[in-house]
């Protein structure tokens, strides 16, 4: 099976996974190394070189600068699956040799480009380069390979071509001229439903909360955990422990976060350093739920703070007002660490780190005008989404999520959960039309149930007047006559 190549990160992870596809070709298309041919090997190149074209399921005919012709692919399964194997078979016309230093990549992304993978392999299995391709084969290239489990596209689409150190050969005719990559085909997926979004009711606080790190407030330790961070791109166990609680006030909105952690450290000092590239936790909001304008706030081991403004997805400060540079939007937020543990002793065993967030409600909008009211009412949602990044000593960097995205992209704004501002018990009374609706119902009910009782009583006062009418003759009038009934045939015997 096919390496695949998937990075997932806080700030650049599609827009770098996507670049680092069409520039970074040197360390992101990679083929295996040549080792010596067997007799076997030779048995079984000779197999998939092929005595006439084929007629594959996708058909392309792209011209690589005259010398290579990519006839097409055919996919099994179809649809295709994320997490299950796809099997993916190539046709290549040779018309010129390519000669020394050419490799062959694959890349894989969601539909319209969504998401990223690299899935280079060398061709026929390993065994035939396509540095020792020669004029006038015809070969067939099959390779395996999983799409990311997480990803929940309508098709994935597949991309090759060939390449020399920085250089792609050029595709002359018969594909989109995507970098200089050969646009195979898009092949429809199997799409899962993704989990129910996440949503957390936020107890409000009559207590002050001291902001030292150590969560020691009654408040802290009445209010209900979020449960454990899952994986951001599949919503499963996360490689790693982490829960968080928040509390609100009138002036604050209060985030804890506890992490396990054997390894804590940070060597980022900074304001709005790059703490995305070491230790930190995450918040995002996005207040009034529209999508568009949101904030990012983090916090490392040491206590370092970054936090930034978005007037739109992935658009910074400087995309409103050109004077004003990247991340140069400060909130008044306030943030304590305690760490049980040391801190960037990385040979030693630590336990874990704890983080203590008060941001105050107005900052929730950012440069949003004019953004939600704050304080909020009791009842009042917003969207937001909490994530962790955790390095690991001499490991990749691991991330969990809250509200898992789903795909390598934390800003993926419509999986942010749902937080709901409760009262001082937790609970969030029924919203006032529900109420009204209940009480009309009620009334009404209450009216019909009179109207009922009524309808008998009338009734029955009916029956009475009626009888009352009866007449009783006055004194020497002889009582009506009275039709004699003819004998029942018991009476006659």
């Amino acid at each position: 099976m096919s390496r695949v190549d998937v990075r997932v990160s806080s700030k650049f992870s599609i827009v770098g996974l996507y670049l680092a596809g069409l520039l970074g070709f040197a360390a992101g298309c990679v083929e295996q190394g040549e080792d010596k041919l067997t007799k076997e090997d030779e048995e079984f190149i000779a197999k998939n070189i092929l005595a006439t074209a084929p007629t594959p399921q996708f058909v392309v005919n792209a011209d690589l600068d005259g010398k290579v012709t990519y006839l097409g692919m055919d996919v099994s399964p179809n649809p295709v699956e994320a997490g299950k194997d796809v099997r993916v078979t190539h046709y290549w016309k040779v018309n010129v040799a390519p000669g020394e230093g050419w490799k062959m990549f694959t890349h894989i992304s969601g539909t319209n480009k969504q998401g990223f993978a690299n899935v280079d392999h060398t061709p026929v299995s390993g065994k035939y380069p396509a540095a020792k391709w020669k004029a006038g084969q015809i070969i067939r290239d099959q390779h395996s390979f999983r799409p990311p489990a997480g990803w929940n596209y309508d098709h994935l689409e597949v991309y090759t071509g060939l390449y020399k150190g920085q250089e792609r050969m050029a595709i002359k005719s018969g594909s989109n001229k995507d970098d200089n990559r050969v646009f195979c085909g898009s092949v429809p997926m199997n799409v899962k439903a993704p989990p129910p979004l996440k949503r957390y009711v936020v107890t409000k606080t009559t207590k002050p909360i001291k902001i030292d790190g150590k969560l020691d407030e009654s408040a802290w330790k009445a209010a209900p955990s979020t449960g454990p961070f899952v994986d951001t791109m599949t919503g499963n166990p996360a490689p790693m422990a982490t829960e968080a609680k928040l509390l609100w006030d009138s002036q604050n909105l209060y985030v804890a976060f506890e992490n396990a952690d054997t390894d804590v450290w940070s060597t980022l000092t900074k304001r709005d350093d790059k703490l995305w590239t070491q230790e930190a936790v995450e918040v995002m909001i996005d207040a009034n739920g529209d999508g568009k304008g949101y904030i990012e706030l983090q916090v490392a081991p040491n206590g370092t703070i970054f936090d930034t403004y978005l007037p739109t997805y992935r658009k910074y400060e400087d995309s409103i007002d050109p004077k004003r540079k990247p991340f140069d939007w400060n909130s008044k937020l306030k943030a304590a660490v305690k760490v049980d543990g040391t801190l960037n002793k990385r040979e030693d065993q630590d336990k874990s780190w704890t983080v203590e967030m008060a941001l105050p409600l107005a900052d929730a909008n950012g440069l949003d005008k004019p953004g939600v009211k704050v304080p909020p009412a009791v009842g009042d949602m917003w969207r937001m989404n909490m994530y962790r990044m955790d390095s690991p000593k001499d490991k990749g960097q691991l991330a969990a999520a809250w509200s898992p995205p789903l795909v390598g992209d934390f800003h993926k704004l419509d999986r942010f959960g749902e937080i709901v501002f409760g009262d001082e018990k937790g609970e969030v009374p029924p919203p006032k039309a529900a109420v009204d609706e209940k009480a009309a119902k009620d009334a009404k009910a209450g009216k019909d149930e009179k109207a009922t009782k009524d309808a008998k009583a009338g009734k029955g006062k009916a029956a009475k007047d009626e009888k009352a009418t009866v007449q009783t003759p006055a004194k020497g009038e002889k009582k009506p006559a009275v039709a004699k009934q003819p004998a029942k045939k018991d009476e006659a015997k």
